[in-house]
């Protein structure tokens, strides 16, 4: 049996690195998408295949999928910071994948984003209110796409290792944070489960404590 397969968006850093990395050491066969010209020094040592493409260009988007299975998954952990790549580079790659008949696609969006920034702080929406308007717009167009999709919404992202304690919960009145290795860890295991089944999910860990700034 071949190895299962997953195509990564976003992987150069953060929540992305730790999902292409978790899923090699897992013995996945993984490919990762980066900006033309980003340092993917990290991501070809963890024995990733690494193409390029700038996630705001239809046309690249597409081809990078040129030649891969479609029975692989995609995890896009496009965005953070930037409204226009969580709105419109999530988009093409959801258009793509759509079009490449993959398996299906997970999405990491954010707290606050869709039906849960009724339960965002002010503070957060005031920080970056712009950016959770452009994952909600994504998530919309996952839902609409006809892809077999999952939506993760991680708390507060932190550096560490995985804890093992980490948790995908329905409701979304949430808050909390998490290692971005268990956030991997999380969703690795929810797609090897086969698990993308329209569902949005929150992502938090009980036993990660606040950044010391918070604490």
């Amino acid at each position: 049996m071949s190895a299962p397969s997953l195509i990564v968006f976003g992987a150069r850093k953060g929540a992305g690195l730790a999902v292409a990395q978790a899923a090699r050491a897992a013995g996945w066969a993984v490919t990762v998408v980066v900006r033309p010209g980003a340092d993917a020094s990290a991501l070809s040592a963890a024995g990733c295949q690494v193409r390029e493409a700038d996630a705001l260009d239809t046309a690249a988007v597409s081809e990078s999928f040129a030649g891969l299975p479609s029975a692989a998954w995609v995890v896009s952990t496009l965005g953070g910071f930037d409204p226009v790549v969580d709105n419109f580079g999530n988009r093409n790659v959801i258009a793509a994948a759509r079009a490449h008949g993959v398996q299906g696609m997970l999405l990491v969006s954010s707290l606050g984003a869709g039906d849960s920034r009724a339960y965002a702080s002010p503070k957060l929406v005031a920080a970056i209110g712009p950016v959770l308007d452009a994952k909600t717009r994504a998530e919309d167009a996952l839902r609409a796409s006809g892809l077999a999709f999952a939506i993760v919404r991680p708390g507060g992202l932190v550096d560490g290792q995985a804890s093992g304690s980490g948790q995908l919960v329905e409701a979304q009145d949430v808050h909390g944070y998490l290692s971005r290795t268990e956030l991997a860890s999380l969703i690795l295991r929810l797609l090897a489960g086969g698990g993308l089944s329209g569902q949005t999910l929150a992502a938090i860990d009980p036993a990660c404590p606040p950044p010391a700034r918070y604490a």
